[in-house]
């Protein structure tokens, strides 16, 4: 009875905050960035289904000539890596089943339950993450970052109707901050408890952090394929670079793994990887962040030079 209650409180406060706090984050977040990323109004999904038909066509010709083998010389290079027990960005496993009194610690006491659990000296700071790769995950993962709290209700229904029109998963319905808490605290359960604890705990980490620290957290924490988690090891792996080195076909690339890092991991399946990145150029033109042009030339870009 007590962790019914419990879970009915978490489901309160997550609805509440989810929907009371986005528009006060959103005015500091815009008033900080000066603008710099702008929310942008609503397409309807026939347009923007448009501009992805015409991206994609770009480069239909390129990814379908692809084999299954690595991409050509100068793409992306296979690098041996060994499979790590633990991520590198996380300093402790996450338990299967923890304790009432834990969860309710990690809610409580959140901030200093975060930090115990990640590795700050191995981030990569926020200012030297390219401001492409930032504007391709937003685009991708929450295009409404900046205009809502823990929770984006317009977000879900959105991505469902895009889906669905599309005929392919182009976007998801969890936000930046929920992804982000579910990485660095929870399991994969699918489960209702585990989904109200994410909401609980994204409530937490909206109350608590930045945008662009919970950015700074998302990039450094999540899993990018291949055995990388963090947006540094990814980018040494996939590229042989640094992250400030990434062009946009890179950071397109990058920015579409989280949704399925196995699927569209460019070295062992080179054409999904491909399609994904085409994907995120498309949306990243459609959000403004690009030109349909320069969409169309990066896609080409990464696999010809």
């Amino acid at each position: 009875m007590k962790k019914f209650l419990f879970l009915l409180i978490i489901l309160g406060c997550a609805v509440y905050w989810g929907m009371s706090q986005g528009d006060d984050l959103s005015r500091q977040a815009k008033a900080s960035h000066g603008g710099a990323v702008s929310a942008q109004p609503v397409k309807p999904a026939k347009e923007e289904k448009g501009i992805i038909a015409e991206v994609k066509d770009t480069v239909a010709t390129l990814i379908s000539g692809m084999s299954s083998s690595p991409t050509a010389q100068g793409a992306v290079e296979k690098q041996a890596k060994p499979s790590p027990a633990s991520p590198s960005t996380v300093v402790k496993e996450k338990t299967e089943a923890g304790t009432l009194q834990e969860k309710w610690n990690d809610v409580s006491h959140f901030r200093e339950s975060l930090e115990s659990r990640v590795h700050r000296e191995k981030f990569v700071p926020y200012d030297k993450i390219p401001d492409l790769l930032k504007k391709g995950i937003i685009a991708t993962e929450d295009r409404r970052y900046y205009d809502h709290g823990a929770v984006d209700i317009i977000g879900v229904a959105r991505a469902f109707i895009t889906n669905s029109m599309a005929g392919e998963t182009l976007e998801g319905g969890s936000t930046i901050a929920q992804q982000t808490v579910k990485n660095i605290f929870l399991s994969n359960d699918r489960t209702m408890t585990r989904k109200l604890e994410e909401l609980a705990l994204a409530v937490q980490l909206e109350r608590n952090y930045s945008k662009e620290e919970i950015l700074e957290l998302y990039l450094n924490t999540i899993y990018f394929g291949h055995g990388t988690y963090g947006v540094g090891e990814a980018s040494r792996v996939y590229f042989g670079k640094e992250p400030k080195d990434l062009d946009l076909s890179q950071c397109a690339m990058l920015a579409g793994l989280p949704q399925a890092p196995s699927a569209y991991d460019p070295i062992s399946h080179p054409q999904e990887g491909a399609k994904r990145m085409t994907t995120v150029l498309a949306l990243m033109a459609q959000e403004g962040y690009i030109t349909p042009e320069e969409a169309a030339k990066s896609a080409m870009h990464l696999w010809l030079k």
